[in-house]
């Protein structure tokens, strides 16, 4: 199924190591245009983000918000090496005996020496707490898919009655112009019995003259390959990521219209031509639409 490029999709995350919440919202572009900039508390999870969205979302300008509520991780492994604490203590005592100070040590003044407190950062509770982010991001973007596979569905529908309305014309055109050549023919002999009354109608030169006619104003070839188009054009409407093979091949369609257009002899061709033409400019702007 096509999706449109048009939607929106939150989540509101939390366990017991993150309370957050996030917003996608996403609307018509040519490319990706993704905008995103997390929280600097969870900056550091920013790449592995981006990919997830451009893995799930090939097209559309997108934007995201992030709010992060509460996090209760913490990435700093605290430890205290008896040993060194030990040894900074006996020094302590040592000094206080030695100049009869009366001060007491206090923790504090364990604590500020070198070596024992030791903190180091933990890759796991980063690790962690990325999965977490990234479950968040992914149940908004199914919320926002939802919203674009509906929206998709919708402007497919519409498109789908369109090329049936400009198949049709297709069919009146090819009907109409299989008559053009004999009703040139009866033209051409009323205006030549009007002209030259007394004058013997030549018919090898009538026909000759007909003939050059109906090569000229010929449109098989194009029928043919509108008749192409149309089916292309249908069987990738419903297609994920389809929108831009689709413009492609309406662009080919306008071609062909072009044509037949430069060829017609006739007012109800060209009618019709005009009829076609606007129907590829309504199905173009829902087909920009989609992803």
């Amino acid at each position: 199924m096509a999706y449109s490029m048009t939607g929106y999709g939150k989540s509101l995350y939390e366990n017991e190591l993150i309370s957050m919440r996030v917003e996608i919202k996403s609307i018509n572009s040519k490319f990706l245009d993704l905008n995103l900039r997390l929280p600097k508390n969870i900056s550091f999870a920013e790449e592995k983000v981006r990919n997830l969205l451009r893995s799930r979302i090939t097209r559309g300008k997108i934007d995201c918000y992030v709010t992060v509520h509460d996090m209760h991780a913490s990435f700093t492994d605290i430890k205290f090496d008896e040993k060194v604490a030990d040894a900074y203590f006996g020094f302590l005592k040592s000094i206080k005996r030695r100049y009869n100070l009366i001060a007491g040590i206090t923790p504090v003044q364990i604590a500020s020496f070198p070596g024992v407190i030791n903190t180091t950062e933990s890759d796991e509770d980063y690790d962690k707490l990325t999965d977490c982010i990234l479950e968040a991001f992914n149940i908004a973007i199914d919320n926002i898919l939802v919203a674009k596979k509906k929206e998709g569905e919708i402007l497919c529908a519409d498109c789908e009655l369109k090329l049936k309305e400009f198949e049709n014309l297709v069919d009146n055109i090819q009907k109409v112009s299989a008559d053009l050549p004999a009703q040139y023919k009866q033209k051409l002999e009323k205006r030549i019995a009007e002209l030259l009354e007394d004058v013997k109608t030549d018919e090898t030169r009538i026909a000759q003259e007909v003939a050059f006619f109906a090569d000229r104003c010929c449109i098989d070839e194009e029928i043919t390959r509108l008749r192409s188009h149309i089916k292309q054009f249908s069987n990738n409407l419903h297609n994920e990521t389809s929108g831009k093979k689709l413009d492609f091949v309406l662009q080919e369609m306008l071609r062909e219209t072009n044509t037949i257009a430069s060829k017609a002899n006739s007012l109800d061709v060209i009618n019709n031509v005009l009829e076609m033409k606007c129907i590829i400019e309504k199905i173009r702007e829902q087909i920009q639409n989609l992803e």
